[in-house]
């Protein structure tokens, strides 16, 4: 009986291991790679690309470019000097937040990923109490969002797997 459980143990981590190291690389363009539990649906708008992943298990995998040099003429010389001021995170913050008006948002945090600027919050939709889970990163006049939202009594770290898989490309 020790054995069937000790083999029943190790097939559940390696099932766990492979279902890990199977995610997907995407590249989001010369500077940065995200990784995804399958194959995202791309999106392009003016100034900006999505991709987007929706598991059966009803949580949200996404990542967005954005451009600011295109969709604010702010270039990253113009940005320099606002980056790191709690104030431009709180403009980032409510800029999504503009969007979600049923959402209550944490703070946001500042910090940094690699050399440059991150920003880091949360929010839960009012209603249906799926937890949003947020990560900017800002290098040059770019602005890469990942976010992940989970519905309401699900457990998972996937959520922190995604917003943690951001690669620096040389």
């Amino acid at each position: 009986m020790k054995k069937i459980l000790l083999l029943l143990l190790l097939v559940l981590s390696v099932i766990f291991t492979n279902a890990q190291t199977a995610w997907i690389t995407k590249k989001l363009d010369e500077k940065i790679s995200v990784k995804f539990p399958e194959e995202p649906t791309k999106t392009t708008k003016t100034a900006s690309e999505s991709y987007v992943f929706k598991g059966k298990d009803s949580i949200q995998y996404s990542a967005t470019v954005l451009d600011y040099k295109i969709l604010a003429n702010l270039d990253s010389a113009t940005l320099a000097p606002l980056k790191d001021s709690q104030q431009f995170a709180d403009q980032m913050m409510a800029g999504m937040a503009s969007q979600k008006p049923n959402y209550t948002f944490g703070e946001a945090k500042i910090g940094k990923w690699k050399t440059y600027t991150n920003y880091t919050f949360s929010g839960v939709d009012n209603s249906t109490k799926k937890q949003l889970s947020v990560q900017m990163i800002l290098i040059g006049s770019k602005m890469y969002a990942l976010t992940c939202l989970v519905p309401d009594k699900i457990v998972t770290k996937n959520d922190g797997l995604f917003l943690n898989s951001a690669e620096l490309l040389k």
